[in-house]
Order: C-alpha cells, then structure tokens, then sequence
C-alpha cells in the first residue's frame, strides 16, 4: 500500500495550497508534436490536439498515454484542461485525481475525487475511487463510510465488497471479513485475492484444513502465482510435511528466481534432513539475493559447524553478526567455537 507521509487536510485547503494548486493546474499552449522526449503515441495524439483543441477526449487519450509514460505533469495539464471543456464529465475528475495520487501529490487528489462525487453524488466510479484512496491513505473509518455508500447504490459491486473485506479486517473484524471475501467470491466466481485473504485468516484461527482450501483455490484460479505456492509450502512445513513443503518451494522458486525465503526455507528442510550440502546451496543463493539477510548467515554457519568446518562456521557467525550484532544464535555458535569475542 501507498505510504503516505501527512495527514489528509478535509476541510478548506489552504491559500498557500490554492496557490499550489493553480500552478500545477496552469496548462499553456505550446505544442507537444515535435517533443522528440514523448512517445510516438503521445505525439501523434497531439497533432491531433493541435488540430483540433477543443476536443476534450484527445486531451484525456493522450493523458493516459503520459501516465503510462510516467510524465504525470503534462498528464495532470491534460485532464484540466479536459475538465474545462467538458466540466460535467465525472471521469475527468477522478482520472486526475489519479494522476495526482500517483505525483504524490496526495491532499489535491482528495479535492479532484470530492469533486467527482459532487458532479455526480450516484457514480459509482467516483465514489469507489474516493473510498479506495481513503482505504490507501489508511483513513480507514471515512473509507468505510463511503464504501458504505457505494455498497447502498449498488449492493452487487465486487471491488466495495471486497474493500469492505479488508476495512474489517484491518479492524479486527474477522468475523465480518470472512462473509465479506466470501460475498466477493460468489460476485465474481471466483477471486484469487479473497481466496488469498481467506486462506491467511482461517490459518490464524488455527483452521488449517479450510485455510489450505483456500490455499489450493488460489493456485487453481492462477498457477502462476508464487505468493500461493509459498504460502502452502509454509503451511505444509509448519506441518511437518517436508516432503509437500519443498515441492511447493521449489515451485516458488520455478516461479520466482529471487525468492529468497522459499530458498531459505528449503534450506532449513534440507539441514533437519541432515544434506547439510544442499542445504548451504539453497543458504548461498539466499544470501546471494539478499546480501543482508543475517538468519542465512547464521543457517550457514551451523551447517558448516556440524560438518566441523570450524573456520568456515566461524566466518559465517560473524557476517551474521555484522548485520544483526544482537543474533542470539550466531552467539551461542561462536561460543560454542570458543571464538565468542
């Protein structure tokens, strides 16, 4: 989620902040056409603006172009000035609100949802626009205030069920939670997202049986999905399953070269197996991708110690140690070494 680092103003914004914000919205006449630092797409949509410059979708193509393109300044001009030719155009709005949240320019983009509702208090796109941006900024109790409305004008709408889901989740509501990601799932079919989310908190409620279900769900809807396969690889480790836990890893990993946990858990099962060679294979291509992992340093360091290769268990403590001088396991391993300083 979006980290904001200050808090939304809801109420008059500012003069200094009006000030700002007729300079961002500020759009000048010069021509896009021929800036060589634009897409060809992004151009050949401005030598239609230059044609014809009171058409409001060219203003809004091209803007979607820019955001693509990451130039959220000229987009944010873009959608102003689409604003201002067709004012009545609820779109417009939150569209640049978008645009301003992704700028980081996080207190305009409240004023452009706000006005989105007021052009139209029934759109359910600028309601559900407004209420996910309050859910992102972590304004958890307005957000669900206006998911709350969203829910009122349309009570089938999926993407508010499942917000509404994580409100109550975030909130210690799990109860409600759960009926509400399994409400999305009947909406949709299925959800990879809910069945993800379900998985997690029957799991925590101690329900392995219904939570690896829903693990298994997940999968089936997207085999792609290294997350899933990690998760039950977890599962089935904390189970005892050593067997079901590396197949899932090692699927993770086919997946995804550079996760690191599924290595190091790998690892962990490969050590209690006594394959204190694999294992370090798997602990090397852990640390290897993430340099500053110190529980790898320290798994290395005890398989090196049971195979005796004091020098080796010792120099792979210490590394530990140089990321985390407060790992208690690295400790015990160099006392045991008598190499404890």
């Amino acid at each position: 989620m979006k980290k904001i680092l200050f808090t939304l103003l809801l109420g008059l914004v500012a003069e200094s902040m009006l000030f700002t914000s007729c300079n961002i919205f500020s759009n000048d006449s010069v021509s896009l056409a021929n800036d060589t630092t634009l897409s060809l797409e992004a151009r050949e949509w401005s030598k239609k603006i230059d044609q014809t410059p009171d058409n409001a979708e060219y203003y809004v193509l091209r803007a979607e172009v820019l955001v693509n393109e990451k130039k959220y300044e000229l987009a944010i001009k873009d959608y102003q000035k689409a604003i201002e030719l067709k004012p009545e155009v609820v779109s417009h709005y939150y569209k640049l609100g978008d645009v301003l949240f992704a700028a980081d320019k996080t207190t305009l983009a409240l004023e452009q949802y706000v006005k989105a509702e007021e052009v139209n208090p029934k759109d359910q796109e600028a309601i559900f626009k407004h209420a996910q941006f309050l859910y992102f900024v972590r304004q958890f109790d307005k957000s669900k205030i206006k998911f709350g409305k969203l829910l009122a004008v349309n009570p089938q709408h999926a993407q508010g069920t499942f917000f509404t889901a994580m409100l109550n989740k975030e909130q210690g509501d799990t109860a409600s939670a759960i009926q509400n990601f399994k409400q999305t799932i009947l909406l949709l079919g299925s959800d990879y997202n809910s069945s993800m989310q379900l998985a997690q908190l029957y799991l925590a409620m101690g329900n392995g049986v219904t939570g690896m279900q829903f693990l298994d769900n997940a999968i089936t809807i997207d085999p792609s999905s290294d997350e899933a396969y990690y998760a039950r690889g977890l599962e089935y480790q904390k189970r005892g399953q050593a067997g079901e836990a590396m197949d899932d890893y090692q699927r993770t990993i086919d997946l995804n070269a550079t996760h690191y946990y599924a290595y190091y858990n790998a690892g962990n099962i490969l050590a209690e197996e006594g394959k204190y060679n694999e294992a370090l294979n798997h602990f090397e291509i852990c640390v290897k991708l993430k340099e500053d992992f110190a529980k790898g340093y320290n798994r290395m360091g005890q398989c090196f110690e049971l195979q005796k290769k004091n020098e080796l268990a010792v120099q792979n403590y210490n590394r530990c140690l140089q990321i985390d001088p407060n790992f208690a396991l690295a400790k015990e391993g160099l006392t045991r070494l008598g190499k404890m300083k």
